[in-house]
């Protein structure tokens, strides 16, 4: 796997394709990281097609933890929107991260927060003390929120905050 994850760094989109192809085959969460990385530097539509195809359907062992992980890495920000979105895609069982969502849906753009939501609206379960901290943010920062499509976002976070525990107001 050394070998495909060192071709994704390469020019030649043929082999990247190649080595995603054998990565689709054998790979493990520990190709999470070098697929992120070949994302944030491919330029070629199709590479960046099939490498967020892997990822939106990535089953492995420990992938939560990898995409956690890579939330907050700098080098990756470009990707982050995608990172979020394979969370849902992928159906990633992220229930003890309520707070991490929360806290990039008030902190990130408009996209990210987006994104965010739809993490937050699509895990089943979420533990009860984790959603009313998660729900006083985000009421707040809705409240102050300059940029009237993320503070749409934020009160249609607030919704589906209050709507998971019950909160009717």
């Amino acid at each position: 796997m050394d070998l495909a994850f060192a071709a994704l760094l390469s020019d030649d989109d043929a082999q990247i394709l190649t080595a995603l192809t054998r990565i689709d085959d054998q790979g493990d969460a520990r190709a999470i990281r070098p697929l992120l990385t070949a994302l944030a530097k491919a330029k070629d539509e199709t590479v960046k097609r099939r490498i967020t195809d892997l990822l939106f359907a990535v089953k492995a062992k420990d992938a939560a933890t990898e995409l956690l992980t890579a939330l907050h890495e700098p080098v990756l920000l470009d990707v982050r929107r995608t990172v979020l979105a394979t969370f849902w895609n992928a159906g990633l069982d992220v229930r003890e991260h309520l707070d991490r969502f929360v806290q990039l849906a008030i902190e990130g753009d408009a996209n990210e927060c987006f994104e965010c939501l739809t993490v937050i609206e699509n895990q089943e379960i979420w533990p009860e003390k984790a959603a009313r901290l998660g729900l006083a943010k985000v009421r707040k920062a809705a409240a102050s929120e300059t940029d009237a499509y993320k503070a749409a976002i934020l009160n249609d976070l607030v919704s589906v905050l209050e709507g998971r525990l019950g909160v009717c107001e």
